[in-house]
């Protein structure tokens, strides 16, 4: 092997996929690597993954990637412990340079890393025990990296708060892209949408997402229903809150596929994305790029993906949100809206977000 290819080698750590089943930054993981190894073939990729992974970006990742000539897969089986610490690496991959996709430092005490911070929502939201794990591994992997890529100006932000020794030229932000997988074109699937209109509510449903929000504003909006996606199961207390909130206007799709989610956002009356803390944000993307309207929290990384495309609200009260819903279903307003949003999801691409990431790389190499 020769000096040159050593310095093209790129240790691609996808333990992403041993802790979620699905997510946004099981996308992020699954949309670098595969538009990387489309794009850029001057670098040879191993890819370290679990080959009995449930997660659903790392089954395609897998499939997508078995048949490049730039991509070696290495296998190994996830455990507690390796989540902590990663696979072993052989000894020739000490001059190689590792990206892990969650927070995971190389073994090999030489190897350059770089290191994708997300978000802070954690330390925010999770218990003190959880906080402080996912605090220290994540401060391991900072203060490791030679580079630490944000994926938001809100992110860097952050990041500036909690590691304000970390210098700003070793940071960079690098917004992320929607899959193609989100357009305007007909796709099968529309019988899936409800006859009724309707509002989205895609994701998670912690406390900061406002999940009640929107079930509140949607109840106060006569004629529309609300479509939960995403998300998880739906706990019991969230299934009779809806009931009682809104029998027979709702309707749940726990694990959609991407055509089908592409199918609710092109016939939904907006979607309602009312989270106070994001990294970046995919829904409110994948909607615009969808042809839906966005309303949309105006807080932490949102301004950064919607701009002036949707409506940005600066408080949590239903009412306001009920407001926003009654002005996105007026005919004009709405094409309005999609216009825009068409406009805005169009400066966004992982074509760009890889090449970016791509550039730091080599500085990171160099």
């Amino acid at each position: 092997m020769t000096s040159r290819d050593r310095k093209r080698h790129l240790v691609l750590d996808s333990t992403i996929f041993d802790l979620q089943v699905d997510g946004g930054i099981s996308r992020y993981w699954f949309e670098l690597i595969a538009n990387m190894a489309r794009r850029h073939d001057e670098w040879n990729l191993t890819l370290f993954v679990d080959p009995r992974t449930r997660n659903r970006f790392g089954q395609k990742l897998i499939e997508v990637t078995k048949d490049k000539p730039n991509v070696r897969v290495h296998s190994y089986v996830s455990s507690q412990i390796g989540r902590l610490f990663g696979p072993w690496l052989p000894r020739d991959y000490k001059e190689y340079l590792w990206h892990s996709s969650y927070y995971r430092v190389p073994t090999h005490p030489s190897l350059s890393s770089v290191c994708t911070v997300y978000d802070f929502i954690y330390e925010r939201s999770a218990s003190p025990a959880q906080a402080r794990l996912h605090a220290w591994l994540k401060r391991k992997a900072i203060l490791g990296a030679s580079h630490i890529i944000c994926i938001s100006e809100a992110t860097k932000h952050d990041l500036c708060g909690h590691y304000p020794d970390v210098p700003d030229d070793r940071c960079q932000v690098i917004h992320l892209g929607p899959s193609p997988a989100f357009h305007t074109h007909d796709t099968p699937g529309a019988d899936q949408r409800p006859a009724a209109p309707y509002v989205l509510f895609v994701g998670g449903r912690a406390g900061y997402k406002n999940f009640a929000t929107a079930v509140h504003a949607t109840e106060a909006v006569v004629g529309q229903e609300l479509v939960v996606v995403g998300g998880g199961k739906l706990s019991r207390s969230e299934s009779d809150f809806l009931r009682e909130r809104l029998p027979n206007r709702h309707r749940i799709f726990e694990t959609p596929t991407d055509e089908t989610l592409c199918n609710l956002y092109q016939g939904a009356t907006a979607l309602a994305y009312l989270s106070r803390f994001e990294g970046f944000g995919f829904p409110p993307l994948e909607a615009m790029a969808s042809g839906c309207p966005v309303i949309a929290m105006d807080t932490s990384s949102i301004p950064e993906v919607v701009g002036d495309a949707g409506v940005l609200l600066s408080t949590e009260d239903p009412i306001a949100v009920a407001d926003a819903i009654r002005a996105a279903a007026a005919p004009e307003r709405r094409m309005e809206m999609i216009e825009k949003g068409l406009k805005r999801a169009a400066l966004f691409s992982w074509d760009r977000t890889v090449d970016e990431t791509v550039r730091i790389y080599e500085r990171a190499i160099s």
